[in-house]
């Protein structure tokens, strides 16, 4: 992992492949489609690969998955498959999960000796 703005400790980006199926009649558009893999892709990867948070408000527990995915997303839809009604999909996202907020000290300073350590190696080069 390496430290980010305040907002966004991520860890490094790497392609994520998610496939599924978009529930969806042979007649409907590519473009909602396209929307619709997109989004149960994210869904997907967020609660397979994403930061886990739980906090509580009014006696309600609620539940977050956090990550930074970069755009655009590579999506490759299949043909309406008459099986699962449906359009199959596979999505290959570049996704990093966030860090725990104890974890941004100890990146900040490996980051530092690791940036010190490989300009004091290009000095030799």
């Amino acid at each position: 992992m390496v430290p980010a703005h305040e907002q966004f400790k991520a860890a490094n980006f790497s392609y994520f492949p998610i496939s599924g199926i978009v529930p969806a009649r042979p007649q409907e558009m590519a473009q909602s489609i396209a929307a619709k893999a997109k989004q149960n892709a994210f869904i997907q990867l967020l609660e397979q690969k994403g930061l886990k948070s739980v906090t509580t408000l009014n006696y309600d527990t609620i539940i977050s998955y956090e990550g930074c995915v970069q755009m655009p997303v590579a999506l490759f839809i299949s043909p309406y498959d008459d099986k699962n009604k449906g359009f199959p999909y596979t999505a290959r996202v570049l996704f990093s999960p966030l860090s725990f907020p104890d974890q941004w000290e100890s990146l900040r300073y490996r980051f530092k000796i690791k940036k010190l350590l490989d300009n004091f190696l290009l000095f030799f080069q």
